[in-house]
C-alpha cells in the first residue's frame, strides 16, 4: 500500500483481533445474562408456587378475637375485661410492630397487663388477623393507623386510654399522643422504631411483582427450600405456630404496606408529645438501635427503662419485670414525669 493511504478499515489483523475479543466479550455478557434472568426466573416461579401451597389460611378461621368494621377495612381485636369498666377508669391499647403476627408477638405482654387492667389488642391493618389490602394507601401511613385506631375506640365506647406500642407500633403511638393528647393519660414506648432506618425491604419497591412478592416471602422464612415449609413439613406442631404467617393475603399486604410512601415528621414534634412517656429497650437490640431509642426519649423528656440483655423484645427477657414496670408507671399522677432513667437490674 502506498505510504500515506490509510489501511482500510477492518483490514489490519491487530483490528481483526480486536474484533473477535468483543464478539466474545459481547457473547459471554449475553450468557451471563441470560443465565441470571433464568436464575431469577426459576427462584421467581418457585417462589410464587411455594406462597400458592402455603398462604392458604382463611383469617376468619380461628382468629381469637372479635372483627370490626372501620372506615370500609376489617378489623382483627382482642380485648380482654370491660373496656368500660377499667380499674382505673380507662383500658390499655396495645399497639404492636411490624410483621406478619401482627400482635401474636406482643399477646403475651397484653395478657400479663390484662390481669390487673382491661387491655385492646387490635391487629393493624394488613398485619395478623386484619384484612389484607394489596394496594398502597394512606391506609397504611402511620396517620392512617392513628385514624383507624380512634376509629375504633369510638366503636368500643372508650374516651380516655393508656397506651403501650412497640417497635413500628411506637411511631403509631407517638403519632397518636400528639393528635390526641387529652385522651392519652400515658405513654408507653417498647424499643420504638422512631427515627428513619434503612432496610432491606427499601430496595424491593424496585423490583418487578413477581420478584418483589418473592423478596417478601423470603424475608418471613420463605422463598425455595423456606424454612416455613421445612417446619410444616417436619413439625406440625411447629406449622400451627407459624399459621397467623401462613393468612391469604399476607405477602401483597406486607409488599402494598413496604411501597407505600413513609413520612418521618415524627422526631421533629417529639418534644410536643404532652402525656407522660416511658420508654423501655434492651441494650441488645439489633433491630432498632439503643442510642437511636436513648435520642428520642430524650427529647420527649421520658422516663426510661432498659433491660440488661434484652433484644428488641424486652418484654420477652424480662417478662415479670416489664409487665411491672408498666403497671407501676400507669398507676402515677397523670401529670407525674420522673425523667428516670434506670435499668431492670436495679
Amino acid at each position: 500500500m502506498p505510504e500515506g493511504v490509510p489501511a482500510p478499515m477492518g483490514g489490519g489483523p491487530d483490528m481483526k483481533i480486536l474484533k473477535r475479543v468483543l464478539i466474545w466479550m459481547a457473547c459471554l455478557v449475553a450468557v451471563v445474562v441470560l443465565a441470571v434472568a433464568g436464575l431469577v426466573t426459576w427462584f421467581t416461579v418457585r417462589g410464587e408456587r411455594q406462597i400458592a401451597e402455603l398462604e392458604i389460611v382463611d383469617r376468619h378461621a380461628d382468629a381469637p378475637g372479635r372483627f370490626f368494621t372501620i372506615d370500609g377495612y376489617e378489623y382483627h381485636v382482642v380485648i380482654r375485661g370491660d373496656v368500660n369498666a377499667d380499674p382505673t377508669g380507662a383500658p390499655i391499647l396495645v399497639i404492636h410492630g411490624f410483621g406478619p403476627t401482627g400482635s401474636n408477638v406482643i399477646m403475651p405482654l397484653a395478657y400479663d397487663l390484662a390481669a390487673t387492667r382491661s387491655v385492646i389488642v387490635p391487629d393493624m391493618l394488613g398485619f395478623g388477623y386484619s384484612e389484607k389490602v394489596a394496594e398502597p394507601g394512606e391506609h397504611f401511613t402511620v396517620e392512617g393507623r392513628v385514624k383507624a385506631l380512634l376509629g375504633l375506640l369510638e366503636d368500643l365506647g372508650v374516651g380516655e386510654f393508656d397506651v403501650v406500642g412497640h417497635s413500628y407500633g411506637g411511631s403509631v403511638t407517638g403519632r397518636l399522643a400528639l393528635t390526641v393528647p387529652e385522651r392519652v393519660r400515658r405513654a408507653v414506648f417498647v424499643g420504638p422504631q422512631i427515627y428513619p432506618q434503612t432496610t432491606p425491604g427499601d430496595f424491593v419497591a424496585y423490583l418487578p411483582r413477581p420478584a418483589a412478592r418473592v423478596a417478601v416471602w423470603g424475608s418471613l422464612g420463605g422463598g425455595p427450600g423456606s424454612l416455613v415449609g421445612r417446619a410444616c413439613a417436619a413439625d406440625p406442631g411447629v406449622c400451627d405456630a407459624l399459621r397467623i404467617a401462613r393468612v391469604k393475603g399476607t405477602v401483597d399486604a406486607l409488599l402494598a404496606i413496604n411501597n407505600t410512601p413513609r413520612e418521618y415528621a415524627l422526631p421533629g414534634e417529639l418534644p410536643n408529645v404532652q402525656p407522660p412517656a416511658l420508654f423501655i429497650w434492651g441494650d441488645d437490640d439489633a433491630i432498632v438501635p439503643p442510642e437511636s431509642i436513648a435520642r428520642a426519649a430524650a427529647a420527649m423528656g421520658a422516663d426510661t427503662w432498659i433491660v440488661p440483655g434484652g433484644g428488641h423484645w424486652p418484654f420477652a427477657v424480662d417478662p415479670p419485670g416489664v409487665t411491672e414496670r408498666i403497671r407501676s408507671f400507669f398507676t402515677l399522677d397523670r401529670g407525674s414525669r420522673t425523667g428516670s432513667t434506670r435499668s431492670s437490674s436495679e
